[in-house]
């Protein structure tokens, strides 16, 4: 008798565990991200090579890690300001996108005036809020960073 309670208790929760695996990897991943920062860190000037500690600014990343049935999507901008001076990093074409980066051509604006166009990859954006992510341009000349400060992934 006890021999059958032990064989029903084993396949009960065998049962219990089996459903619990199934359910947890039918539930859909997410792949719509969105990355926030108010505290930027720091900036490297492509034309004077000159690195600099960021005084205040805003940036936001925004991707599909999935191609849609419309292909991948990206939006990134980021505004740093180094004292007076104003930087601006602007995503005008997307190339690719993963759980980590955004990948494509890149406007930079210095005081509101466009100051190169360059291929370049924005990453660190799978990091949670606290770390930091970065951008650079392909040459290593232009760069941006800014700690993560909030995110929405669904």
């Amino acid at each position: 008798m006890k021999r059958k309670w032990l064989a029903a208790f084993t396949v009960l929760l065998l049962v219990v565990m089996m459903s619990f695996t199934v359910s947890s990897s039918a539930a859909p991943s997410t792949y719509v991200h969105g990355v926030f920062s108010t505290s930027p860190l720091y900036v490297k000037d492509g034309v004077t090579g000159n690195w600099l500690t960021a005084t205040s600014g805003n940036a936001i990343a925004s991707w599909t890690e999935n191609p849609l049935s419309s292909g991948d999507q990206g939006f990134f901008n980021a505004i740093v300001y180094v004292g007076s001076v104003k930087y601006e990093f602007r995503l005008v074409s997307l190339s690719a996108t993963t759980t980590d980066q955004i990948d494509g051509t890149f406007d930079i604006y210095v005081n509101n005036t466009l100051t190169a166009t360059v291929n370049g990859t924005v990453y660190g954006l799978s990091q949670p809020v606290g770390n930091y992510f970065k951008f650079y341009d392909s040459a290593y000349n232009w760069h941006v960073s800014a700690y993560i400060t909030s995110r929405l992934d669904y």
